[in-house]
C-alpha cells in the first residue's frame, strides 16, 4: 500500500503528541521520519517508528528531554541530550555545529545521554543544504562481534560523511556491520534473503538469511577487520568527545539503543576554496566515477546520495510504499499513550 507523505506525517505526530511529546519536537520527529522513508530509507522511517513508540511508553525516551550545554570552547561544544528523542536532538546539535562554523570555519559539536538520531544522512543533507560538508556518528548498543571473535563487544556505530554540490549532494551513510540491522528487519518482513553473505548462523556458518542474523548477533563488519577498527575507534571518539556512554556502557546500563553519544563536525568550505571550485572539483569525481564500464550489460553505476532524489520523486508522486502490518501497529497506537 502507499500512503501520501501529509498522512503519515500526521499520524506519526499525533502518535507522539499523545504521550506527552510538545508539538514542535513532535512535528521535528515525525517530519524527518516521514521524509526518511520518502526517500526510500524505509528501515528508518515508518518501519522504525513503533519501536520509538515503545521506548517512550517504557520510559527509556524523555519527551520533553532537550540538549542542555556542558561545555564550551572555541569552535567546540558539549551537550547533554537529557535521555531526549533522538532526532531533534541531533538536529539541534547539527544546527549548532554549523552555527559554529560559520564563525570558526569548523564546528564540533558533542552530544551524551541522547536517543537513536534514525537516518545519519539527515545531517549531512542539512548541513549540505546551507552550504557546508559535514562528518556525523553515532556509537550503539552491542551488535557485533570484533574481527576475530563470536560475542558481540562493538556497536556498528553509523556514520555519515556529506559534500554539497548543485547538482546532487554526495552523501555516504554507512553502518559498521556489512548490513545494517534496519536492512536485516527489512529482509524479514519481506521474507527475502540478503544478496549476500552478512554474518554467521548458529552453526557457526556464513548465512543470507537476516532471522539467524538477528538471532546470532554474529554480522559481519564491514571490510572484516577494518570494519571492526573503524567500529572501535568511532567509539572511543564518540564516547570521550562527549564525556558519554561507550558501546560497552550502552549495554551494562541499557541493553538497547538508549543513552548513546554522537559526534557533529561541520565544515565551512567557502573559507577553504570558492563555492565555484568545489563544485568543480565534486563534479569531476562524480563524472570521473559515472563514466565507469558496469559490470553486465545495461547495468547502473550511481554516486552515493545519487538514487535519493529519484525515489523521493516517485514516492511523491504515488505515495510512500507502507507494509500494511506496520501500518497497522502505527495506527494501533492511538489507543495507547497519555
Amino acid at each position: 500500500m502507499r500512503v501520501p507523505f501529509a498522512e503519515v506525517q500526521r499520524v506519526l505526530k499525533e502518535a507522539l503528541m499523545r504521550r506527552g511529546c510538545p508539538e514542535d519536537v513532535a512535528e521535528q520527529t515525525a517530519r524527518e521520519m516521514t521524509n526518511n522513508s520518502l526517500e526510500g530509507v524505509y528501515t528508518h522511517g515508518i518501519n522504525r517508528f513503533y519501536s520509538l513508540i515503545k521506548g517512550i511508553d517504557g520510559g527509556f525516551i524523555n519527551v520533553h528531554g532537550r540538549p542542555v550545554l556542558v561545555e564550551r570552547f572555541a569552535a567546540v561544544e558539549r551537550y547533554d541530550g537529557q535521555m531526549g528523542l533522538g532526532v531533534p536532538n541531533a538536529l539541534f546539535c547539527l544546527d549548532r555545529a554549523l552555527e559554529l562554523a560559520r564563525e570558526y570555519g569548523i564546528g564540533l559539536v558533542a552530544l551524551r545521554n541522547t536517543n537513536h538520531w534514525m537516518r545519519g544522512a539527515t545531517y549531512g543533507l542539512r548541513a549540505c543544504e546551507q552550504g557546508m560538508a559535514a562528518i556525523c556518528w553515532t556509537n550503539t548498543v552491542p551488535n557485533m562481534p570484533t574481527w576475530g571473535a563470536v560475542d558481540p563487544r562493538l556497536g556498528n556505530n553509523p556514520i555519515t560523511l556529506a559534500f554539497p554540490r548543485p547538482q546532487g549532494h554526495v552523501v555516504v551513510d554507512v553502518a559498521m556491520t556489512q548490513f545494517s540491522y534496519g536492512a536485516l528487519e527489512l529482509a524479514k518482513l519481506e521474507a527475502r534473503q540478503l544478496p549476500m553473505p552478512g554474518g554467521y548462523d548458529e552453526q557457526g556458518e556464513l548465512t543470507t538469511d537476516p532471522v539467524q542474523l538477528m538471532r546470532t548477533l554474529r554480522l559481519l563488519p564491514m571490510g572484516y577487520w577494518k570494519g571492526a577498527a573503524l567500529s572501535i575507534i568511532l567509539d572511543v571518539f564518540a564516547a570521550a568527545l562527549s564525556d558519554g556512554n561507550s558501546a560497552g556502557e550502552i549495554s551494562k546500563k541499557f541493553n538497547n539503543n538508549f543513552g548513546v553519544s554522537q559526534v557533529f563536525i561541520a565544515i565551512d568550505v567557502a573559507r577553504l576554496v570558492s563555492p565555484e571550485r568545489a563544485a568543480e572539483i565534486a563534479d569531476q569525481v562524480v563524472e570521473d566515477v559515472l563514466g565507469s564500464q558496469p559490470v553486465e550489460e545495461g547495468g547502473r553505476v550511481v554516486y552515493p546520495g545519487q538514487r535519493r532524489l529519484e525515489v523521493r520523486a516517485e514516492n511523491l508522486k504515488l505515495g510512500i510504499p507502507v507494509n500494511e502490518r506496520v501500518w497497522s501497529k502505527i495506527l494501533s497506537l492511538g489507543e495507547g499513550g497519555a
